[in-house]
């Protein structure tokens, strides 16, 4: 399993999976409305073309790309409140190599949800590579926030938890990481996710992550 999937329980933002109904489950907080019926349909077109972008050649990658792109451009256009579509527009762009696009769309994104920690956690790791180190840490440090207002509410969700636990090889070092996992780990023994997510903080290697991002 790719660091990305389970990352992006944290982000999908640009790590989701080709399968928009899994996207859907992964990503609670991107539930904010019922989404026109033909941008989801133009949603879903998009998010198979990045799925078989992802097993395709590198010389039709970029041309499945952009159909995605466009796609999801007309389904922004039809209703301008779907996240998971910009959620996919900035995936397409990022792993195209757009990087400075697919930051746009996450502040879009943060514009219309403004405690969208997935979004501002993207856009750190997008700077990070870009080589801001002082903004990503400063967005590192906002989607940490974003994430402790979403436990008031729920304070026993795991995934957040585990979201945050992640987010700290970046805001802090890997053994804080490790520690607050395995923490969660003995509150809830039975939890296979969270022993999943212990295995890849421990294997995680930040430097080779964002220059592969």
């Amino acid at each position: 399993m790719r660091v990305e999937v389970i990352f992006f329980t944290l982000f999908l933002i640009l790590m989701a999976c080709g399968n928009p109904k899994e996207q859907a489950e992964q990503i609670d907080s991107l539930k904010i409305h019922q989404p026109d019926s033909n941008a989801l349909r133009l949603n879903n077109k998009a998010a198979r073309l990045i799925g078989d972008a992802g097993h395709s050649y590198d010389s039709l990658k970029g041309l499945l790309y952009d159909s995605a792109i466009a796609y999801l451009n007309q389904a922004i256009e039809i209703d301008s409140l779907y996240l998971l579509a910009y959620t996919n527009k900035a995936q397409a762009l990022q792993r195209k190599g757009s990087l400075s696009q697919a930051l746009e769309v996450l502040y879009k994104m943060e514009i219309i949800k403004p405690d969208l920690a997935e979004a501002i956690m993207g856009q750190g790791l997008i700077l990070e590579k870009m080589g801001n180190t002082e903004l990503a840490n400063k967005k590192y440090s906002q989607a940490l926030e974003a994430y402790a207002k979403r436990l008031e509410n729920n304070p026993d969700n795991t995934r957040v938890q585990s979201d945050i636990a992640f987010l700290y090889i970046f805001l802090e070092d890997k053994d804080k990481a490790i520690d607050e996992i395995q923490n969660l780990i003995l509150e809830h023994p039975d939890n296979e996710e969270l022993k999943v997510i212990e295995g890849l903080i421990k294997n995680f290697e930040r430097k080779k992550f964002i220059e592969e991002y």
